[in-house]
């Protein structure tokens, strides 16, 4: 049997957290929660126990932090989460830089997929339909119900199984797993039935929340085929397969519940297929020669006719130029996206830094300039803009729109990372050192963040006001306080 690595340990540890529990009596019916389940768990402790795990995850996992992935998927939910039964929408997102097909929600609204899911997914409602079985997951509190569950069951500590989850994504992955499947033993045979329960919910769940999106509810069953497809010809299935459970009934379950549902056309927008290209790129192409790279986008052109789907590819090519620092090839290619997207952010920035690249700073900052100011709302186009200016000896002005966007997106390490940076260059001591203290902190490096907010608190007793001493120590007493521990 292949060893499995930590970090995919870690995901398929929290993963069994979520589908390995309780039972519903009727399968069409959806359970009520009312307060048993926060009796055991309340939801203000899923969303601590969530970020906390989010920074041990970070701190542990390779992630892929490219604002357009993160704000494409980030208005994926949002799209449908109005349309699901999650109460708390205090999302969170992570994506792994793994090419293995995997999904995951874990209490407290943390929601990550690897990289490679853009891999499987053939549109975006076949994405949408995973993202909204994780939701389903979430909305139904399969958490705390399995810590219910458990508790009714046997004196299985809830600080028991994060513990183990905990080792596993430090250095003693046998150890941790050996505790989980300790854990998970207590009642196997019922828990695999209770398995198959909750997948089934899940879907249910999922298939109402596409449909109230907008989207089509067959992308579920499509997707899960596909998924099929990926597992037929490999050794070990992939993570999200392992934990939930895909099997020719199953798809001809939710196959069957998508037909009360009407057809919806499917969608294939231009940041989404960027993102599947890129995800080509990276994970099936990149060890090719770049002539072969290129070779293979061009032959996708020649047969593809519609404006979008070659504005994608064309986009591609001069990915693949600029990671060659090819500039003035990269610019060529992206100069010719037609004008239905050439002003798309994933375009604008790949052109901005490709112009920056050949030293024509003056020009990119104008282009980003002009399309942030008509999108002062993208968080993409703000970060590429304060980076080349940053570079361009021009620090001093994206410091306010960075603090702006630090108060909007305080959990978000990007914006905090660019913010220290941005201070640095501009010779913002304080604010480099409570910048850089923030981005260590949610990376899960907490003594290194704390000793920067000393250093901070130190030199803002030297040079800054009271009232900025006493919210330097605040933060610092928060931080300190900060768990550090999955238990409850």
């Amino acid at each position: 049997m292949a060893q499995i690595k930590p970090m995919k340990l870690l995901i398929l540890a929290l993963a069994m957290i979520l589908p390995v529990i309780g039972h519903a009596q009727d399968p069409n019916q959806l359970p009520e929660l009312g307060n048993s389940s926060s009796a055991f768990v309340s939801q203000q402790q899923e969303h601590q126990l969530g970020r906390i795990w989010l920074r041990q995850l970070r701190a542990q996992a390779n992630t892929i932090e490219d604002p357009i992935a993160k704000a494409y998927i980030e208005d994926l939910i949002y799209r449908l989460a109005p349309h699901s039964e999650v109460q708390d929408s205090r999302f969170e997102f992570v994506i792994i830089d793994q090419a293995e097909l995997n999904a995951f929600a874990v209490p407290g609204g943390i929601i990550g997929i690897n990289a490679g899911i853009f891999l499987y997914a053939r549109d975006e409602d076949e994405l949408a339909a995973v993202m909204a079985h994780e939701l389903a997951h979430l909305s139904q509190r399969h958490f705390a119900r399995q810590v219910e569950n458990a508790e009714r069951q046997a004196p299985i500590a809830i600080a028991s199984l994060l513990a183990s989850i905990l080792l596993i994504a430090t250095n003693n992955p046998d150890a941790g797993f050996a505790g989980l499947v300790t854990t998970q033993a207590a009642s196997a045979q019922t828990q695999l039935a209770y398995s198959r329960d909750w997948e089934r919910e899940a879907d249910r769940t999922g298939m109402k929340t596409l449909a109230g999106s907008g989207m089509d509810p067959h992308a579920m069953p499509s997707m899960f085929q596909q998924m099929l497809a990926a597992n037929r010809y490999n050794e070990r299935p992939p993570e999200f397969l392992l934990t939930h459970p895909v099997t020719d009934t199953r798809v001809s379950d939710a196959a069957n519940r998508a037909e009360s549902f009407p057809l919806k056309p499917r969608s294939k927008s231009f940041v989404f297929q960027t993102l599947q290209h890129r995800a080509r790129i990276r994970y099936v192409l990149g060890s090719l020669p770049v002539s072969d790279q290129i070779a293979y986008f061009d032959k996708q052109l020649s047969k593809d006719s519609d404006t979008t789907l070659k504005d994608a590819l064309i986009y591609a090519k001069a990915h693949i130029w600029f990671e060659q620092q090819e500039w003035s090839k990269a610019l060529t290619e992206v100069n010719e996206i037609s004008s239905a997207n050439k002003e798309q952010p994933a375009s604008l920035i790949l052109k901005a830094n490709t112009l920056h690249a050949q030293g024509n700073s003056k020009q990119a900052i104008q282009l980003l300039q002009n399309a942030y100011q008509l999108r002062p709302d993208s968080y993409a186009l703000s970060l590429a803009l304060a980076n080349i200016q940053t570079l361009s000896d021009q620090a001093e002005l994206a410091i306010n729109d960075l603090v702006r966007w630090s108060e909007k997106r305080g959990t978000d390490p990007n914006i905090w990372k660019q913010l220290m940076e941005t201070a640095n260059k501009a010779e913002k001591t304080l604010l480099s050192y409570r910048a850089r203290a923030e981005f260590l902190f949610l990376k899960g490096q907490k003594v290194k963040a704390l000793r920067q907010l000393e250093f901070a608190v130190e030199y803002a007793t030297k040079n800054a006001s009271y009232q900025q001493q006493a919210a330097l120590k605040e933060r610092l007493n928060q931080m300190v306080r900060s768990k550090e521990s999955l238990s409850l």
